[in-house]
């Protein structure tokens, strides 16, 4: 054998790739992430809050209106809307350190706490 000729193996050399993990979407920040801006958080605070206000100002009311006589179906989808509305408000504070993940979550939780206002208010 030469200095040009190159020895073949006896067998088949693989070689894994290396795997990168995938970020996951909802993490608690880590001591590396940078910290979100004060009004960001601010903005998702006071977001957070008007909803779970409306979920309040709601939830009393419809213990109003069973004591009043409300229908079967009238509790099952006033918290069914709370909670399509406070799971999303979740994922917000869940991923802070992303860039429009947040503000996509937290305009995804005002239409089921519209439509809870809305179901508590008609019925």
């Amino acid at each position: 054998m030469t200095v040009v000729e190159h020895a073949r193996p006896s067998a088949p050399v693989f070689v894994d790739p290396p795997v990168e993990e995938p970020i996951p979407v909802f993490r608690f920040p880590a001591p590396d992430d940078p910290p979100p801006g004060d009004a960001q958080m601010l903005i998702i605070a006071v977001y957070g809050t008007a909803l779970g206000v409306c979920g309040v100002a709601v939830g009393l009311y419809a213990v109003v209106a069973v004591f009043t006589g409300a229908p079967g179906w009238y509790l099952p989808a006033l918290a069914g809307l709370t909670l399509l509305s406070v799971g999303p408000v979740v994922g917000a504070f869940l991923s802070l350190h992303r860039r429009a993940l947040p503000w996509l979550l937290l305009l995804t939780a005002a239409p089921p706490m519209a439509a809870n206002v809305w179901v508590a208010l008609t019925h």
